[in-house]
């Protein structure tokens, strides 16, 4: 069995960066508004080097360029803590109205029913998908003048011949301090074996890697470089109608869409020929023929390239754009693993490169609200979570239910501690008057020092007799248990992160368990806390007890 996993990675622009475009005319330099998934796989191969003769470094660079293991798919503008996706090209906006109006999806209108107003593309290339608030984005593109000239003379210059010689042209280039978040994808039967590839990738990539061309002008790209937490699958999150990523299965005749997150080249497995056309035979034989095609929107570009080693250009080719997508109707039940499946192994050629990647959506909506990001949209994040009115009541909710989870386990915690050996209520009132008393880092300090510190440090030894005579029926004394809490060993379990965040989500399942995250050491005081009033209440019902 083939396991995937995904390494997500940003890139901030330090310097603006030219990543040449095809087209344009012989004086002018267009840009992408993308880094493509090329730039860190060329990086890697740079850090690898020539292998020469060597036998083990050669299957060293065919394991981590060449050989399929390994695939670096496009960088993508990183906004609202996720990584934008290529807008679909069946979104139009009408003609003569603001931005801010609702765009039509071209793919959900049959025939008999167009939208009878004259539409329009957006304009923006990239759309925040999986979000609560979908965004439209562009990055910041600018542009310079600049003329040829002789580099000791400073100006154009005439040749033998008399002709001058000098031209003026323009570069188009991303603006520094962008952000744009990639994924690198690792593919291997064995998971020790996507360990070792993943700890030599991030051994062998710097902090700082160069993007684009023309680095003696002004540009060069300059980009520092950041991993994020591997994930399972290339984009993440849930969305809402209209653009929901689909994380169930597919039920029978149910219609669905499948968005080509990056261009896709095709090859005719009858005529052996690059067919853009064959993409819906192709993707249909990949769906098992569970499914018919209903409709589809499509646009095309010319997919090249260039060797820097062999100072060749690529072939070119005519590819599926990303952004392009078909609508399927479901004739048969199609599982999540099966959708999994296709999406991880992409569809087409160069697929190492980051081509023919793909996410299945659910079916479109007539009309979909989205806004244009600008900075005055954005809201700072808090601990890499988006700020917003949705998050903001998934992070409420999610609290609450923290609180009562923890304040329930207290009781069952504080339970399973012999009743004869309670610690008396005038030492469980100072441990309980520090933790209420002082912020949660400075009361997990504290307590830290009281329970394992230095000898003039921590607490006298009658009060440290009562903590370790308090034991557990599995024999864990209460100092014990309280270090080991406020180590954060114990939080996982006793709040069930998994469940619990799949349970009381409001935006995704992966923004509730940041709130929980950030919530550790609030979590850490509460349940101590906890725990002690607990035994307080015993120590009060019982003979002996301090407090009666």
């Amino acid at each position: 069995m083939i396991h995937y996993r995904y390494l997500p990675y940003t890139l901030t622009l330090h310097s603006s960066a030219i990543i040449t475009a095809p087209g344009g005319d012989p004086n002018s330099s267009a840009t992408l508004s993308y880094i493509p998934g090329t730039t860190l796989r060329g990086a890697i191969a740079t850090a690898l080097g020539d292998p020469g003769d060597d036998i083990a470094r050669k299957q060293e660079f065919h394991d981590l360029v060449l050989g399929g293991k390994v695939s670096c798919l496009n960088a993508y503008p990183f906004l609202m803590n996720r990584r934008s996706l290529p807008t679909p090209v069946s979104l139009r906006m009408p003609k003569h109205k603001p931005e801010t109006s609702a765009k039509t999806d071209l793919c959900a209108f049959e025939q008999e029913d167009w939208p009878g107003e004259e539409l329009r593309p957006i304009g923006e290339r990239f759309l925040v998908i999986g979000a609560a608030r979908p965004h439209l984005y562009h990055p910041n593109v600018s542009s310079r003048i600049h003329n040829q000239r002789d580099r000791q003379k400073g100006r154009a210059w005439k040749d033998q011949d008399g002709n001058t010689q000098g031209a003026v042209f323009t570069f188009e280039a991303l603006d520094a301090g962008q952000m744009f978040e990639g994924v690198i994808q690792l593919r291997h039967e064995q998971h020790e074996e996507l360990d070792r590839i993943e700890k030599r990738i991030k051994e062998l990539l710097d902090n700082t890697i160069l993007v684009g061309r023309s680095r003696r002008a002004g540009y060069g790209g300059m980009a520092s470089l950041a991993w994020s937490e591997n994930r399972s699958r290339e984009v993440v999150g849930d969305g809402i109608d209209g653009l929901r990523v689909l994380n169930r299965g597919i039920a029978e005749n149910e219609r669905f869409r499948i968005l080509l997150t990056s261009p896709c080249i095709v090859r005719n497995q009858n005529t052996g020929q690059i067919d853009p056309s064959y993409l819906e035979e192709e993707m249909l034989r990949r769906l098992g023929k569970k499914a018919e095609k209903i409709t589809g929107c499509w646009s095309f570009e010319v997919i090249g390239g260039f060797n820097r080693k062999w100072r060749l250009e690529l072939p070119q080719n005519l590819a599926v754009s990303a952004g392009s997508l078909m609508i399927f109707k479901a004739t048969q039940a199609l599982s999540f693993d099966e959708m999994q499946t296709i999406e991880c192994e992409g569809i087409g050629e160069r697929k190492a490169e980051g081509l023919g990647r793909l996410v299945f959506l659910d079916a479109p909506r007539h009309r979909i609200s989205l806004p244009v990001f600008t900075e005055s949209s954005s809201a700072k994040p808090m601990s890499g979570t988006p700020k917003d009115p949705v998050f903001v009541i998934e992070k409420r909710i999610v609290q609450r239910q923290i609180a009562r989870t923890i304040e329930e386990k207290g009781v069952v915690l504080a339970a399973q501690f012999e009743k004869k050996d309670l610690p008396k209520n005038s030492l469980i009132g100072r441990l309980r008057t520090q933790l209420r008393g002082s912020d949660n880092k400075t009361a997990i300090n504290t307590l830290k020092i009281w329970l394992d510190g230095s000898d003039d440090q921590k607490l006298r030894k009658h009060a440290m007799d009562q903590l370790k005579q308090c034991t557990m029926r599995g024999g864990t004394d209460l100092r014990s248990w309280m270090l080991s809490v406020l180590d954060g060993r114990e939080m996982l379990d006793v709040l069930n992160v998994d469940v619990l965040s799949q349970r009381y989500y409001v935006i995704s399942v992966e923004s509730a368990k940041s709130v929980i995250n950030n919530e550790t050491e609030t979590s850490v005081v509460k349940l101590i806390d906890a725990v002690l009033a607990a035994m307080s209440i015993r120590n009060n019902t019982q003979e002996g007890g301090d407090g009666q």
